[in-house]
């Protein structure tokens, strides 16, 4: 298996809505002399929920990395369509990394599609003749991203959840479960098409119904 490193969620592109789906083909992972996943082939689509049940060991994560494209098979492929949102097992705490420098990460792309929005604006109203393509490129991004939402969206979504709110509070004076929570409530906010959680901790009761209505 070849692992790269990657960051949390694998570069956002275009949102494909009701026609995301990642196809794993035949996928087939060693480490070493013992293989984890052989000739596994998968497709979860828009919309579906599907678990993925096993004893440790058994390539759970593995799987879970190779469908969001952080880890490429030895055999197989994978074909994705729309964005991937992974919520990790483990999530590093080093380095005085705090909850608002995660959250800052996942809504990066956002805020980069309204500001290349404003450019575009601004430049035509200047009378820039290249800008309105900018201006048309730039406002699909936005739409597909909900963008002008997607703060909002990781505040509900770190209220829902049970998360820590505090934005500068450091990660590594969070529990395991929280940094997961913050973790998982920063994908939603950044409104992937596809999320994958890797043993997800139990929210509350409410925040667990929160979570399957998205």
């Amino acid at each position: 298996m070849n692992l790269t490193p990657a960051p949390e969620t694998p570069p956002a592109h275009a949102g494909a809505g009701g026609s995301a789906h990642v196809r794993a083909e035949n996928v087939t992972v060693s480490r070493g002399s013992r293989r984890v996943l052989n000739d596994v082939s998968v497709t979860v689509s828009a919309r579906s929920r599907i678990a993925v049940v096993g004893e440790n060991g058994r390539g759970k994560t593995t799987l879970l990395h190779v469908l969001a494209g952080l880890a490429a098979p030895d055999e197989g492929a994978v074909h994705r369509t729309g964005t991937v949102g992974l919520a990790r097992q483990e999530l590093s705490a080093a380095g005085g990394e705090t909850v608002g420098a995660l959250t800052s990460r996942a809504l990066a792309p956002s805020r980069t599609a309204l500001a290349a929005l404003d450019e575009a604006s601004a430049a035509m109203a200047g009378g820039d003749p290249a800008a309105g393509d900018r201006y048309a490129a730039a406002l699909d991004a936005a739409t597909r991203l909900d963008a002008w939402d997607a703060e909002r969206r990781v505040d509900v979504a770190l209220g829902a959840l049970g998360a820590c709110a505090d934005r500068e509070r450091p990660l590594s004076t969070l529990s395991v479960g929280q940094r997961y929570r913050v973790r998982l409530a920063c994908l939603l906010g950044a409104r992937h098409d596809v999320l994958l959680l890797d043993e997800p901790t139990t929210p509350s009761p409410g925040g667990l119904e929160f979570l399957t209505r998205r």
